[in-house]
């Protein structure tokens, strides 16, 4: 390893603990609402984003009609995956919720399949070994109860949705400056969010001052440093490091949510949980 890209594993480091804080800040939140743990952190995001990248914001006004609309859908297929990601953590465990929204690249894969990229067969492994993962974790959550299998479906959701937010948004990081671009999807997803939120009856007043912490807390690390140290990570250190390090966000996450709260995850969401993080680390960190 070159001593630029040592240089940048503090900073990739950081980024994964930022990012895997966000877990243990929306349990702390409760007994806040999830739809208002999700609209108050996406909206606290796009605002902290906004003021972030406020020097390159003029290029949204130069954005097209196609390129808005892009805009417009990414930033609800965000709002939805915060929305049903932070929900199923209301009904299932965290090592469950965390290893099936880590799925987003087998979604990723398997959608562009549909509009005719090439799926290789290390990829279809992957997959195979995934949904191993997933059987594994709903077999155990079967016989838990019926509410832990909602949790699991609505990760899978949020993994869905979070891997078509990436694809209908991959042009347009390429033609705006990122904080920008970040701000505008989270203030489009806050929108969303407030009103699935109020629509669901969820309250934003009255409830105690750990939750309003919380929930900013969760705003400013994983959203607002979580992703910016990640994204200086990739301008130095190897991408099949980024993506290996990436998966330990969900371990790193289930173990401070087990630290902080004595929430020892079942063995079975464990096992399968791992089958699952196995399944991607093999079909995925090799792609390009």
């Amino acid at each position: 390893m070159s001593a630029r890209a040592r240089q940048g594993l503090p900073v990739l480091v950081a980024a994964i603990v930022s990012l895997a804080a966000a877990t243990p800040l929306i349990r702390w939140a409760a007994p806040a609402p999830a739809m208002t743990v999700a609209a108050g952190r996406v909206g606290l995001a796009a605002i902290l984003l906004a003021i972030a990248g406020r020097g390159g914001l003029a290029a949204l006004r130069g954005l097209g009609r196609r390129e808005r609309l892009l805009v417009v859908a990414a930033g609800a297929l965000l709002g939805v995956h915060f929305g049903v990601w932070i929900t199923s953590l209301y009904f299932t465990s965290t090592a469950a919720s965390l290893a099936l929204v880590a799925m987003n690249p087998v979604f990723a894969a398997l959608l562009g399949a549909l509009i005719g990229d090439r799926v290789r067969r290390r990829e279809w492994l992957g997959i195979a070994i995934a949904g191993a993962g997933c059987a594994t974790l709903a077999g155990g959550d079967w016989q838990a109860g019926g509410h832990a299998l909602i949790g699991d479906g609505l990760a899978l959701a949020g993994a869905a949705t979070a891997a078509a937010y990436l694809v209908v948004g991959r042009r347009l990081r390429e033609a705006m400056p990122l904080f920008p671009y970040l701000a505008a999807v989270n203030g489009v997803a806050g929108v969303g969010l407030l009103a699935g939120a109020l629509l669901s009856g969820a309250t934003f007043t009255g409830l105690p001052w750990q939750s309003y912490t919380a929930i900013a807390l969760s705003a400013a690390i994983p959203s607002l440093l979580g992703h910016s140290f990640l994204n200086l990570a990739v301008r130095t250190t190897p991408t099949h490091l980024v993506a290996l390090a990436i998966l330990g966000e969900p371990v790193g996450a289930s173990l401070m949510t087990w630290a902080f709260f004595a929430e020892q995850p079942p063995a079975h969401a464990a096992i399968g949980g791992a089958i699952v993080l196995g399944g991607i680390a093999v079909g995925f960190l090799g792609r390009r």
